[in-house]
C-alpha cells in the first residue's frame, strides 16, 4: 500500500500534490471488475439449456475490466514518479467535485426511482440532469432533444427489437 501511495502522489517544487488519476482510475477498475466477477457467479444458472449461458456476458465483462485496469495500472507504473508533461496529472477544482458529488447523486436517485416510475420517465430525468450539469442551462433545448431520443431509442431498442419487458 505504501508503494502504491508512492506512485499515486507526486510532490512538485512548490509543494502542490498533484495526483495520478491513472492509477487509481486501474485500481478501483480491478477492485470493482473482482467484486463484480465474483457476484456475477452468484447468479442463477439457466433451467433450460446450457445451464452457464446467462453466466457467460457478466463473468467476461468482470474479468474484462479487472485486465482494463491493469493494464491501466502497469502503464501508469511504467511511467514512474516523474510528471509527464501535465496532462496525467491533475488538480481538483470546486466545479470537478461539484460535478462528481453531482453525478453521483443523479445516480442514487436514478437507482431509487427507477422501479417506482419506470424506465422511461426515470432515464429521462437522469440524462436531462447530468446533461444539464455537463452543458448547463444554456442548451436547455439540446439537452431536453438528446435526453427524450436517447431514453425512446433504448425503450425500442429493448422492448421492441430484443422483446425485453422494462419496469
Amino acid at each position: 500500500m505504501q508503494a502504491f501511495a508512492a506512485l499515486s502522489v507526486t510532490r512538485s517544487f512548490g509543494g502542490v500534490v498533484y495526483m495520478r488519476p491513472n492509477l487509481w482510475v486501474g485500481s478501483a477498475a480491478i477492485l470493482i471488475g473482482v467484486v463484480y466477477t465474483i457476484q456475477a457467479f452468484m447468479l442463477p444458472k439457466a433451467m433450460v439449456g446450457n445451464p452457464w449461458a446467462p453466466l457467460y456476458f457478466p463473468i467476461g465483462l468482470g474479468l474484462l475490466m479487472v485486465a482494463l485496469g491493469g493494464i491501466l495500472v502497469l502503464l501508469e507504473v511504467r511511467k514512474g514518479l516523474k510528471p509527464s508533461g501535465g496532462t496525467s496529472m491533475v488538480h481538483f477544482n470546486p466545479s470537478s467535485l461539484r460535478l462528481i458529488a453531482g453525478t453521483s447523486a443523479a445516480c442514487v436517485v436514478y437507482a431509487a426511482m427507477f422501479e417506482r416510475i419506470g424506465f422511461v420517465p426515470s432515464t429521462a430525468l437522469f440524462l436531462g440532469a447530468m446533461l444539464f450539469m455537463v452543458n448547463g442551462i444554456k442548451s436547455w433545448k439540446l439537452n431536453l432533444v438528446i435526453s427524450a431520443a436517447f431514453t425512446a431509442g433504448a425503450w425500442y431498442t429493448f422492448v421492441k427489437l430484443f422483446q425485453i419487458n422494462l419496469p
